[in-house]
């Protein structure tokens, strides 16, 4: 599944994803800053009103900033289905309704 946010509260959202609540084993949303020894900063996203973002991991939801503006109202969570991954085959594409243009001097 794939997570869709919507910003519904009329004003520009930033969003804090602690490590803790957001990030997982195999996926981690911090970023690592250069230095001796490199520090992990919490990530974050900024939701402009009115806009959504989409194809979002589902730990976001594990942010209590997050479940809480859901809660308001003032984020729109939604849940879409993974699409299928470019390996599958696809069924080929119908054939075009036009015929094809003819180039200059060609004949019919």
């Amino acid at each position: 599944m794939s997570l869709t946010l919507i910003n519904r509260s009329g004003r520009c959202l930033a969003l804090n994803l602690p490590h803790a609540e957001v990030c997982t084993a195999a996926r981690c949303s911090c970023v690592t800053l250069p230095g001796r020894p490199p520090r992990r900063v919490a990530g974050s996203i900024t939701l402009p009103s009115g806009q959504a973002l989409t194809d979002l991991p589902d730990e976001l939801l594990g942010a209590a900033e997050v479940r809480a503006l859901a809660r308001r109202g003032d984020l729109e969570v939604r849940h879409t289905p993974t699409k299928p991954s470019s390996n599958e085959p696809r069924e080929p594409d119908a054939p075009a309704s036009k015929p094809a243009r003819r180039k200059r001097g060609e004949s019919r």
